[in-house]
């Protein structure tokens, strides 16, 4: 007899409103985080993108959003390519930065990559001088 293959059935869901993908829990019952994609001539352009934090942050919805972002723009044609402009004015000061060049997003400057990658590995805060919006861009 053949043995029955596990079932994996995921605890997310997406659901898309107008360009916005919403994430919600079905095990804990609640909203997890909303990413809003707008399509550009190459990429997609990640407008918007909002996750509970650090509430969220052991569960990795910021990374969940990012990944599914990724899948569709694949899925669009976009080859997977990404675009953000990155500043921390709004979430107490947040540097998403950080976030998203662990997720494999780069400036067109390489000493800015090189900060920022130096301020991941030693877990301080990027300098004043690189918190302004900078564009970033992820090469699927």
């Amino acid at each position: 007899m053949t043995p029955i293959k596990p079932i994996k059935i995921t605890d997310r869901i997406l659901y898309n409103k107008d360009c916005q993908y919403n994430m919600f829990s079905l095990a804990q019952k609640k909203f997890l985080g909303t990413i809003k994609l707008t399509p550009r001539k190459d990429s997609l352009y990640i407008s918007n993108m909002k996750s509970k934090f650090p509430e969220n942050k052991e569960l990795k919805v910021g990374t969940s959003l990012i990944n599914f972002a990724k899948k569709l723009s694949k899925k669009m044609g976009y080859k997977g390519n990404l675009s953000v402009v990155a500043y921390n004015t709004e979430y107490g000061g947040k540097q998403p930065h950080k976030f998203y060049r662990k997720q494999g997003f780069t400036t067109n400057d390489s000493r800015i990559d090189d900060m920022i990658d130096f301020c991941n590995q030693c877990n301080i805060d990027i300098p004043p001088t690189i918190k302004h919006p900078i564009t970033m861009n992820y090469k699927g």
